[in-house]
């Protein structure tokens, strides 16, 4: 049984569901997961219609920007503040007439930094076989041919935090902006190993957070914001913000 947030805070997640989305006298948080599917239904519904009348050589490439919180942490609904697998692990799906034939389900972890680099290998791989190294991001069609991407470390970040994924070992390291450190042996992502004074746990934690380090010595995360400009947003904006998890 679940109850609404604060209502002085219509956004509120920890514990509740949010105040915004509540409704009346449904407490069970199964009712808001199975509108959660309804909502992924309805979307599934008409990406199908689309592609219903797109070319056979068009390459069609589905993701998503985050995650969703569904009860996991005692969180309700939302996403950001934090960068656990339950926001990271996004879907991923690519077709064409070329490499990414229909059904192929491969296992292999990616990153949405390989996005980009496998549109440009699709569209122009002479400029790509060239311009290759200049992206962190991999062609997704090597995963195809091999099921393996020559890769050690995906790296995800948050304003507040940073983490450094060892792919071979399935291990996942996080810095907090606090200094708070937490290191998971994946799937787990429920015991944290940082206080782990084993000899074997202690060479990971240190090698993995070396790279880490190395890796936003090298000017990482990239800001999109890097010459941004204060703007005043008006309470419309701010609340619809809000509502998508972009605000506090």
């Amino acid at each position: 049984q679940l109850y609404s947030g604060d209502s002085r805070n219509p956004f509120t997640s920890q514990g509740y569901i949010p105040k915004i989305t509540f409704r009346e006298d449904k407490y069970n948080l199964n009712y808001y997961i199975a509108c959660y599917d309804a909502a992924i239904l309805y979307t599934d519904f008409y990406i199908g219609k689309l592609l219903e009348n797109i070319k056979d050589n068009t390459l069609i490439i589905l993701t998503a920007d985050h995650g969703e919180f569904l009860g996991g942490r005692n969180r309700y609904f939302t996403h950001g503040g934090n960068i656990y697998d339950e926001v990271l692990h996004i879907p991923l799906i690519i077709k064409d007439n070329q490499y990414f034939k229909g059904g192929k389900k491969i296992s292999t972890i990616a990153s949405s930094v390989d996005i980009v680099p496998t549109i440009l290998s699709r569209i122009n791989p002479l400029w790509y076989f060239f311009n290759k190294n200049r992206f962190d991001g991999i062609d997704l069609k090597t995963t195809v041919k091999s099921k393996e991407i020559k890769r050690s470390y995906i790296y995800s970040y948050f304003p507040q935090a940073w983490s450094i994924r060892d792919v071979k070992r399935n291990i996942k390291y996080i810095l907090n902006q606090d200094g708070k450190e937490e290191l998971y042996l994946l799937p787990d992502e429920y015991t944290n190993h940082i206080n782990d004074d084993s000899l074997e746990v202690d060479y990971i934690k240190k090698g993995l957070r070396k790279d880490l380090r190395n890796w936003r010595k090298k000017g990482y995360p990239i800001r999109a914001d890097i010459n941004a400009k204060k703007i005043s947003l008006d309470k419309q904006a701010r609340e619809l913000l809000k509502s998508l998890g972009y605000l506090q």
